[in-house]
């Protein structure tokens, strides 16, 4: 277990002072505990610092808490984002886990709660590096346009989904997986008309609606630009007239 970062952002400082006083009566693994008042300090000293483990209220100045949690995550999705709010309504606890966040406390929050926290990040942090896990944002997108390839999908559509601007989600996607958004999108939608020349008799047309084009002249370039041959010919090399 190593000594871990965390960052703090509450506009309360009764708030920060009760967690740092809890990190030094619990004497907890914390080699450093930064603070803010504002939602984009919090972003900026995230991306500065990158800490392990950070407390985010709900309602801040400059910046509120769930959308500073999905800047901090984009930019580090290895991060532990934690939402402390004194507001007790499930949209707000959907919103928060759909951003990726691992928990939602409610104010008053307890020294357990905290310690609790401190502790299982401080030894996930000793961990190995699974290096086969995808970063969260990517997971998101991912299963998105998976669920939606039959939709006319747009990158404002994506980014709303993941609660990002749509340069923000397009400059993190490209570091994340060396491709943009848009490239994902359309070698999915490729992959999927492939499976189903292979496995259906549906005509082109109708393929090439049920994987997002609205276009089969378009759609038949693009196939032929990935694959080296024309839907039609992919079809007869798969075994199907």
């Amino acid at each position: 277990m190593r000594a871990i970062t965390i960052l703090v952002a509450d506009d309360e400082i009764t708030v920060r002072t009760f967690i740092k006083m809890v990190v030094a009566k619990e004497r907890l693994p914390v080699a450093a505990c930064l603070e803010t008042d504002n939602g984009l300090e919090a972003v900026r000293l995230a991306g500065e610092h990158r800490p392990d483990l950070v407390f985010l209220d709900i309602r801040m100045p400059g910046c509120d808490g769930l959308k500073a949690a999905a800047a901090i995550l984009a930019d580090n999705p290895r991060a532990n984002v934690v939402i402390v709010s004194a507001y007790n309504e499930f949209d707000y606890a959907r919103t928060a886990l759909r951003a990726g966040v691992a928990d939602y406390l409610l104010k008053p929050v307890r020294p357990a709660e905290v310690a609790a926290l401190i502790v299982k990040t401080a030894a996930a942090a000793a961990a190995p590096d699974d290096a086969g896990r995808k970063p969260p944002l990517v997971a998101k997108v991912e299963q998105y346009i998976r669920a939606n390839l039959d939709a006319p999908i747009k990158l404002r559509d994506i980014a709303q989904a993941v609660y990002l601007s749509q340069f923000h989600l397009s400059r993190t996607f490209k570091q994340l997986t060396g491709r943009s958004v848009v490239e994902y999108l359309q070698d999915q939608r490729l992959a999927k008309a492939g499976e189903m020349l292979a496995a259906t008799d549906l005509s082109v047309t109708e393929i090439a609606g049920r994987v997002g084009f609205k276009d089969a002249a378009y759609f038949t370039t693009c196939f032929k630009n990935r694959n080296g041959v024309t839907p039609l010919q992919y079809r007869k090399n798969s075994g199907r007239r």
